[in-house]
């Protein structure tokens, strides 16, 4: 059995517990919205860049860690908790991310002496020369996970996980291996991506960034809005004392490599995923009490996914997704969304609303049972949480509570 013990997290829900219970028993964010100088020629986006500026770092420096450091001062207590009662070799971090640093080497090459604003592409004439300042290591995709080993003075197994939108999610099933290995006592398990110029052009440029709000399972959805979100957990084999704990029950993860942008139309890599998680915990489909959808907004991700939750969950499992209150929050998924399952599971919240959706079933998704109202209760322990990733990286998380 793999605890997940206490939990800070960072998202357009809010910077702590009370903000994000209130974002989600409300329908609302507390900061996605229209934002200007990530899309070129002045275009507009619908973002959710975090309201708080955070200290430097006198190592590692760069907006991801100083997000993911907010976060480790949050989880001081815990933290210090499994370094008083575990050698540091046995001690793991485990990162997920997209992006990493990549914010701070834009900043820094749009800032270059008698370059254009940073609404627009960056100029160079042949014979410019200028050297960039940023160390070079911190946009290395590793460092995410270094600044954590070396903040909290650890010397354990160490590493980022990169796989896109699954990141976050994949790097529960990497902790969960260490521990059941016998490799670790205790890892520090996270993800952060920030917002990135590249990021939101790649989507714009593939068609798949929505310029207003965002509408996942909705036959209006145009596309994605994009987030920034940090998160920290730790996991270990027993549970900790002083915190909410709650339990990992199962995961599935599968790569269908159908196509390096697009999911599978039928897909079968996602519900492989499913059905392995489900499989791990010794649950059916009908045992699961709620499903956060990866629900990204898109044309095709949206088609998809509904065929996976028609043909494994049908219409009488509860469903529904938070990245029109979040933004997809990339690499960071796996785990803003972990932390949604894990305050409905604490606070005893109501599931996550749809609210702009149409109250009554009708139209491509009728035969699924999405959320469209507020109030409806969690009626069986466990949820599960869903990542579909470019290249076909399909993670599946089941979340159950720890605090029995």
């Amino acid at each position: 059995m793999i605890y997940l013990n206490g939990f800070s997290c960072k998202s357009a829900l809010g910077l702590d517990d009370g903000q994000a219970v209130k974002s989600l028993t409300t329908d609302t964010d507390i900061c996605l919205k229209e934002t200007y100088g990530f899309l070129p020629h002045g275009e507009k986006a619908f973002l959710a860049e975090l309201p708080v500026d955070p200290a430097p770092l006198p190592n590692h420096d760069c907006r991801a860690n100083r997000l993911l450091n907010l976060c480790l001062d949050d989880m001081a207590p815990l933290i210090g908790e499994i370094k008083s009662r575990f050698s540091p070799d046995r001690i793991g971090v485990v990162i997920g991310t997209s992006t990493s640093a990549i914010t701070d080497v834009e900043n820094e090459v749009l800032g270059a002496p008698g370059n254009t604003p940073v609404n627009q592409p960056p100029v160079f004439e042949e014979e410019d020369v200028y050297e960039l300042k940023y160390d070079p290591r911190v946009y290395e995709i590793g460092n995410i996970s270094a600044f954590v080993r070396e903040k909290l003075g650890l010397t354990g197994p160490c590493y980022s996980i990169a796989t896109a939108c699954s990141s976050g999610g994949r790097a529960f099933v990497s902790a969960s291996a260490m521990l059941n290995a016998g490799i670790c006592d205790a890892v520090i398990v996270g993800a952060c991506d920030t917002l990135s110029r590249i990021t939101v052009s790649g989507f714009h440029a593939l068609g798949a960034l929505d310029t207003g709000h965002c509408r996942p399972m909705s036959a209006e959805r145009k596309g994605i809005n994009i987030g920034e979100g940090a998160g920290i957990t730790i996991a270990t084999r027993e549970p900790l004392d002083g915190c909410y704990v709650m339990k990992l029950l199962g995961f599935g993860s599968s790569t269908d490599g159908y196509h390096i942008s697009a999911p599978h139309p039928e897909g079968k890599g996602a519900v492989a995923a499913i059905e392995k998680a489900l499989a791990m915990a010794g649950l059916s489909s009908e045992d699961i009490g709620y499903v956060n959808l990866h629900a990204t907004g898109t044309k095709l991700n949206d088609d998809m996914e509904h065929r996976v939750i028609s043909q494994v969950f049908g219409s009488q499992v509860p469903v529904s997704g938070v990245k029109h209150l979040t933004g997809h929050t990339l690499g960071a998924a796996g785990v803003v969304e972990a932390y949604v399952a894990y305050l409905i599971l604490r606070y005893g919240l109501s599931l996550p609303a749809m609210t702009y959706l149409n109250p009554e079933n009708s139209g491509e998704f009728a035969d699924i049972n999405i959320v469209k109202k507020q109030g409806v209760p969690l009626e069986k322990p466990y949820i599960m949480s869903n990542n579909f990733a470019f290249g076909g990286n399909n993670i599946s998380l089941i979340f159950g509570k720890g605090n029995d």
